[in-house]
């Protein structure tokens, strides 16, 4: 079972309202390719808690109802579309569902799972308070050991102390097993170094693989011993790239998933990683086609894609 810990919210765009929350988003994808996953985060029983927990159910994604009649309002965030499609954000999380998930409760959510395999967690979750502090005591205490594969995603208006939050991301870092940060990510956390630069210091924190995309430029994965890149699945025309990264990571979490590669993460191949990177940029670049965060969905038993 996949585990995807941290925020659902709504992303109000001029007069439009999409589901997203980058975990919530990742759950999507990689349910929609084919992974059993279960979310793990509070949700409201106001309207807008109501649709995400109607879209979790239309995805087959798993979730604790304990989790999901909280009193507290949906998280709704403001985005901003640029020119280029991609989206900026503000974000009002303070009393809202999303942040108020305790140590405890989420502990027991995951006592009630059982069988985790691979934790997804980042994003904003890391920042919002009390919840933040609940996530990785909560992750370390599973029974099952399972792996952990960060994402940043980082968001700058979200940060109120930049090194507190550099040294906080570069030590999760150095225990996660899988961490994947985007162009814009690696130059926030690591500011002052040439990409290059930042890329292989940033490798030798990791634990076992860094993934690094860089949008119309291509993915590159480093494992301990070997790198290998991968040109962006390109596209003739594109509507927006919000839940572009989301999409790459669930289709990353899936095919781990499917080829049995989850408990392998430290002896990967050369050929399994270009097949993964080449997976997962294909199904961010679909994504692409749609406005917000619509993954596409896997194809019977093939690695098809729709």
């Amino acid at each position: 079972m996949i585990a995807c810990v941290g925020e659902s919210l709504i992303d109000r765009i001029g007069d439009k309202t999409l589901i997203g929350g980058c975990p919530l988003n990742v759950a999507v994808a990689a349910s929609r390719l084919g992974a059993p996953v279960t979310f793990f985060g509070k949700i409201s029983s106001d309207e807008y808690g109501l649709s995400i927990l109607e879209k979790m159910i239309d995805d087959g994604i798993l979730f604790d109802p304990q989790s999901c009649n909280a009193s507290e309002p949906t998280l709704c965030s403001k985005a901003t579309m640029g020119e280029d499609g991609k989206a900026s954000y503000t974000f009002d999380y303070e009393g809202t569902a999303a942040c108020s998930m305790t140590e405890a409760e989420l502990s027991a959510s995951f006592a009630n799972e059982g069988d985790i395999d691979l934790v997804f967690f980042g994003s904003i979750s890391l920042l919002m308070e009390p919840f933040c502090d609940a996530i990785v005591p909560a992750m370390r205490k599973i029974s099952t050991k399972p792996r952990w594969f960060l994402d940043p995603n980082v968001r700058p208006s979200m940060v109120k102390d930049s090194e507190a939050y550099r040294k906080m991301i570069l030590s999760l870092a150095g225990e996660s097993d899988i961490v994947k940060v985007s162009d814009e990510d690696l130059s926030y956390l690591l500011p002052g170094l040439e990409a290059s630069e930042a890329e292989k210091k940033l490798s030798g924190i990791c634990r076992s693989n860094l993934i690094v995309t860089r949008g119309a430029e291509g993915s590159s994965w480093y494992t301990k011993s070997f790198r290998v890149d991968c040109p962006a699945f390109l596209i003739d025309w594109f509507v927006d790239t919000i839940g572009c990264g989301d999409t790459f990571d669930g289709a990353v979490i899936a095919y781990l998933e499917r080829n049995g590669l989850i408990g392998c993460l430290e002896n990967l191949s050369r050929e399994d990683v270009g097949k993964m990177l080449d997976y997962a940029s294909k199904a961010a670049g679909l994504n692409c086609l749609f406005e917000g965060c619509n993954p596409p969905r896997r194809v019977g038993n093939a690695e098809d894609l729709e």
